[in-house]
Parts: structure tokens; C-alpha cells; sequence
């Protein structure tokens, strides 16, 4: 149990760690590429911080943990927006700019989205193609409305990406998917001999673990009082989560979403106060963080207790 968990820390770190480093350099190559600023703070940086459950849910498909792939997107999705947005708006209220409510319905539609493709009961490799074609239109449509002004924001580059930064590219990615690797052998090897289900170990302790990059930005923009930075990556990630997590994962291997019930009545019962909040007065206040709290913390007992909705 003890080399378990240590195998799910260590896992944790490598995430985190050469997360980090890798999201870095995605967008230092992206800057030297000519990508402009808006661009990289719509799209970019989401990516990046997401980039530890792409792999950790990716890696789990592979090797048949359906429930943890499952349980990592939708846990991760849930603990954005209860435990981490929960947080930060609870140190400072949340201002979060003029962009966050148009985007923040985005959001509720790709969960949607997802929720009309898992009604059978499973995501097939058809529903991943769609669900990664959803997030292409999605581009698209961030492309046609911001290219101009991110085009007249942007500062000329001269500076080319070294064939140097493309070998630290895949040598942080190499290191996340080892990371990814040792979180699925532990999670998966813990619920077995505890008698618990794959998912929660995905929706929790993996989740939670995932969600580490999205959590620094969140809190960092909490304390300097840039709360566009918390709402915005938090909307930004989550997109990702539904729609290329995934979409990626049930392409790989079809994911049973069975197990998924409790916790996207959660979500819901999260996201949709955090929308009408978000329309009424551009942000989140210290009531609907102590609410989303509290939320979370219920939803930490009703799963380990076996619960089912």
C-alpha cells in the first residue's frame, strides 16, 4: 500500500513539476511562432494546465482503467469549479471580466454535450471523434472572433523556436506521461485492494493531484486581485476537460459512464449558480465560495460512502 501511494505522489510531482516547465515552454514556442497573446491566454494556457489530466486519463485508457480516465476528466471538472474557484473566491471575491459569462456558456454546453453523447451508458471512439470535433469549432469560433484584435495585440517576433526547444518539448512530455504512468499503477492498485471503485480513486486523489496547475493559477490571481485569471482558466479548462480529456481518452479506448451520475448532478448544481452569478454581477463573492465548499465536501462523502443518485 505504502509503494501504492508513494507511486501516486511521485506521479503527482512529475505532473506538476514538468507540467509546469512544459506549459512554460508551449508558450514560449508559441510566442516565437508568432501565436498572438489572446490566442495563448484563450487556448494555450488552458492547454498547458490541463495537460496532466490529458495525460493521466489518456494513459489510463491505454491500459484499461476506463473508471480513472472517467473519473480524473469529470472529477477535475467539478473540483475546478467547488474546490479550487471555492477557494480562491473565499481568500478574495472574484472580478472576473467581461468575457467570463459569454465563455462560462461554452462551458455548459460542452458538458451538455458530453452528457447528450453518454446516455447509453458509454463514450464510443465515435463520441470522442465528436467530442475532439466539438473543440475544433470551438477554435474556430475563438479564431474568427478575436483573430483581428489578437492580431493588432500582438508584438512582431524574430526570434525561431531552437530545435533545443523542441527537444525539451518531448523530453517534459516524456516525463508526464512516466508521471501519468505511476498515477494509474497506484491509483488503480489502492482501489483494488480497498474494494473502491476505480472512479473514485480517478474523481479524487487523481483529480485533485491533476488539478494542482489550475489550483496555483487560481489562487495566485485570487491573492493579486486578477480574478480573470482564476475564472478564466478555470472556464478554459474545463472546456478542455469535457471536450478533449475526454474526447481523447474514450477515443483511444470506449469509457462506461455509468459511475459518472453523482457527480455531473454536482457539477451542475455548481455550474449553473456560477453562470447566473457570473451574469448578474461579473463575479464570484465569498457566498457562493463557502457554498461551492461545503458542496464539495459533500461530494467527497457521498462517494466514499458508496452513495449513487
Amino acid at each position: 500500500m505504502l509503494a501504492w501511494a508513494s507511486s501516486i505522489v511521485v506521479g503527482i510531482i512529475l505532473l506538476v513539476v514538468f507540467g509546469d516547465k512544459l506549459s512554460d515552454k508551449i508558450v514560449e514556442v508559441a510566442e516565437k511562432a508568432g501565436v498572438s497573446p489572446l490566442v495563448i491566454s484563450l487556448v494555450v494556457i488552458s492547454l498547458a494546465t490541463t495537460l496532466p489530466e490529458i495525460t493521466t486519463s489518456a494513459m489510463a485508457s491505454i491500459t484499461g482503467s476506463e473508471g480513472i480516465a472517467l473519473g480524473n476528466a469529470l472529477g477535475s471538472i467539478f473540483a475546478n469549479i467547488a474546490l479550487i474557484l471555492g477557494l480562491a473566491s473565499v481568500i478574495r471575491p472574484l472580478e472576473a471580466g467581461s468575457g467570463a459569462y459569454e465563455n462560462s456558456l461554452v462551458m455548459l454546453a460542452s458538458l451538455g454535450f458530453l452528457m447528450l453523447l453518454s446516455v447509453d451508458g458509454t463514450l464510443s471512439r465515435l463520441d470522442g471523434a465528436l467530442l475532439l470535433g466539438a473543440y475544433a469549432l470551438y477554435l474556430r469560433w475563438l479564431y474568427r472572433k478575436h483573430f483581428r484584435k489578437g492580431r493588432e495585440s500582438g508584438a512582431e517576433r524574430h526570434t525561431k523556436a531552437t530545435v533545443l526547444d523542441y527537444v525539451l518539448l518531448l523530453i517534459y512530455g516524456g516525463l508526464m506521461v512516466i508521471g501519468a504512468r505511476l498515477v494509474v499503477y497506484g491509483g488503480r492498485n489502492i482501489a483494488e485492494a480497498l474494494g473502491v471503485a476505480e472512479y473514485v480513486i480517478g474523481a479524487t486523489i487523481v483529480a485533485i493531484g491533476t488539478s494542482l496547475p489550475e489550483m496555483t493559477n487560481a489562487l495566485y490571481g485570487a491573492v493579486r486581485e486578477r480574478g480573470s485569471i482564476s475564472v478564466g482558466n478555470i472556464i478554459g479548462a474545463n472546456i478542455m476537460n469535457a471536450l478533449v480529456v475526454l474526447g481523447l481518452a474514450s477515443l483511444i479506448r470506449p469509457i462506461p459512464t455509468g459511475a459518472s451520475t453523482l457527480t455531473i448532478v454536482l457539477v451542475l448544481m455548481t455550474m449553473l449558480p456560477m453562470i447566473a452569478e457570473l451574469k448578474r454581477s461579473g463575479g464570484l463573492d465569498r457566498r457562493i465560495g463557502v457554498y461551492f465548499l461545503i458542496l464539495y465536501a459533500v461530494y467527497l462523502v457521498l462517494l466514499f460512502s458508496g452513495a449513487k443518485l
